[in-house]
């Protein structure tokens, strides 16, 4: 501590000390001072008095430092300022009542906790200072300009999903967000980039929102769309082909049948119902009305945010629901491991031998090392002994849409031998099916092995296919061409720009209600740093 106040010309003229706090009494070395105000040296003393500073904690105790400040007449005559008090930069700002040293580290606390949290912090650090104090500072605190950025990715981000959407920046070189705008418009992304005119690469979505701002903004700079969202495009558009095929149902065996859902109809209660059963039907029946409503709404008004802020729900599940052919279904729970998994097998052969006894079972997997309960192996029995009398061993079931997406989009390497055998009776089933997983895993290869040379004879042919959705998603490309050439072509991704919003909705969600534009551009760009 004294090797600071040495090093900017101060001397410690007395030191008292008590259990809560360390008192400093320090003034200059100087002969005289610098007038703030015209810069002329001067040595002609007016006065002095004592300014009381919070300085850094030391000890586990406050720091408190009595700065005696003299006062100087200022000898250039044609300053209008007679007389002028010494100033000491890196030490206190004028009028201050904490040292600039105590200043940034509270403005780093700031950064990281924000207000409430990063007054209790600094409350436990024996700095004690009030939110609103904080906040000041972040307010107060240097954003330093981005500087010549060269290739930039830009994503939305949302305010409030489904009704207000921002803009996000990154440099792609550096890997750091740039900028938050507070809009998700092209306007916007088109007045900031005419601000920064070295941009050269934007990287973006599939949107043409950002296509528009980046075309207006900087028209000549090369734009890229994001590899990712092309896959996504795929997988959205083999769902929505899938839905207009009329494919066989495949074969489920009787390990599989937990990882699809049932297709429940609107029925009433059936006899022998239990309670998870029934609420079962419930949510069905909701999730059907619903399905209902948005697509009789969409018939009379054509707009997807229109039904959503009728019905009170999101535009994407507007849009997943009309989509739908049917009613979609929930997707199940991965299912949980059990102490009994290891002795299933063993259950279900001595079981088919002819032994259905629950408590002759517990006792031989006991003498195999199980450590369970008798109610689990009881549970066990009365479910096979349900599907035994219920149950056919092998049912056939419609696949959902998102495992047929699996299905058709994903390579085969990476199928299971189950996935294997439904796949081929579903192309064997289908001329139409067959053409369109023919079309599917030819644009996966060319986006995954970078094939820019093959996409326009991809397109010519999916150009001339037979399916509609196909025909559509190609001449949506042809429109964005240039763009996913270079996505193929160029090495840049919004990868970075992906993660850096999910930091963003991270801290405006711990910031509560006082996430405004100004301080969450604040704290995320500097925690960026």
């Amino acid at each position: 501590m004294w090797r600071f106040f040495r090093r900017l010309g101060l001397v410690v003229k007395q030191a008292r000390s008590d259990p809560a706090e360390i008192i400093l009494v320090v003034e200059s070395s100087a002969l005289g001072a610098v007038c703030p105000f015209c810069g002329h040296f001067s040595d002609c003393r007016h006065s002095q008095y004592v300014r009381r500073l919070l300085d850094l904690p030391a000890d586990s105790r406050k720091v408190v430092v009595h700065w005696r400040i003299r006062k100087f007449r200022c000898i250039n005559p044609n300053c209008r300022h007679r007389v002028f008090a010494e100033r000491i930069p890196g030490f206190a700002r004028p009028h201050a009542r904490r040292t600039e040293r105590l200043d940034q580290l509270l403005t780093r606390i700031g950064v990281f906790l924000g207000g409430e949290a990063g007054a209790r912090l600094a409350r436990d650090l024996h700095t004690p200072v009030s939110p609103d104090t904080i906040l000041r500072l972040l307010y107060r605190m240097e954003i330093s300009p981005c500087g010549n950025v060269r290739v930039i990715g830009v994503d939305e981000w949302a305010w409030r999903k489904g009704h207000r959407y921002g803009t996000i920046v990154c440099d792609l070189e550096t890997g750091r967000p740039v900028e938050i705008l507070p809009e998700a418009r092209a306007e916007v992304l088109a007045n900031w980039l005419r601000e920064h005119s070295s941009v050269t690469i934007v990287s973006r979505d599939r949107s043409g929102t950002f296509a528009d701002g980046a075309k207006a903004g900087a028209p000549n700079a090369i734009q890229v769309a994001d590899r990712w969202h092309l896959f996504k495009n795929l997988g959205d558009l083999a769902e929505r082909v899938v839905s207009t095929l009329s494919l066989p149902p495949v074969p489920v065996e009787e390990d599989s049948q937990q990882a699809l859902p049932v297709a429940e109809t609107r029925q009433t209660k059936p006899a022998g119902e239990n309670r998870k059963d029934a609420r079962k039907r419930q949510s069905q029946q909701r999730r059907q009305e619903r399905y209902d409503a948005i697509h009789a709404l969409y018939a009379k008004t054509r707009s997807i945010h229109a039904v959503a802020r009728e019905l009170g729900v999101c535009r994407h599940t507007v849009r997943k629901y009309l989509r739908a052919s049917e009613c979609p279904q929930p997707k199940p729970r991965a299912k949980r491991k059990s102490i009994l998994d290891p002795y299933r097998d063993y259950l279900i052969r001595r079981w088919s031998e002819g032994c259905q006894n629950a408590a002759a079972l517990y006792r031989e997997i006991t003498e195999l090392g199980y450590t369970g309960s008798q109610t689990l192996v009881k549970d066990f029995v009365a479910t096979l002994r349900r599907r035994s009398h219920v149950e056919p061993l092998v049912r056939y079931r419609r696949l959902p849409a998102a495992k047929l997406r699996k299905l058709f989009t994903q390579p085969p390497e990476k199928l299971n031998e189950t996935e294997h055998q439904w796949l081929e009776l579903l192309l064997n089933a289908s001329d139409a099916a067959r053409e369109a997983y023919s079309f599917f895993q030819e644009f996966r290869a060319l986006l995954t092995n970078r094939q820019a040379d093959g996409l326009l004879a991809w397109l010519e042919r999916a150009g001339r296919s037979s399916l509609e959705p196909i025909r559509g998603f190609a001449a949506n490309l042809r429109r964005d061409l240039e763009a996913v050439v270079h996505a193929l072509t160029l090495p840049w991704s919004n990868g970075p720009v992906e993660g850096h919003i999910n930091r963003l909705k991270l801290l405006k969600r711990q910031m509560y209600g006082r996430a405004g534009i100004e301080l969450l551009k604040r704290r995320f760009l500097a925690m960026a740093k």
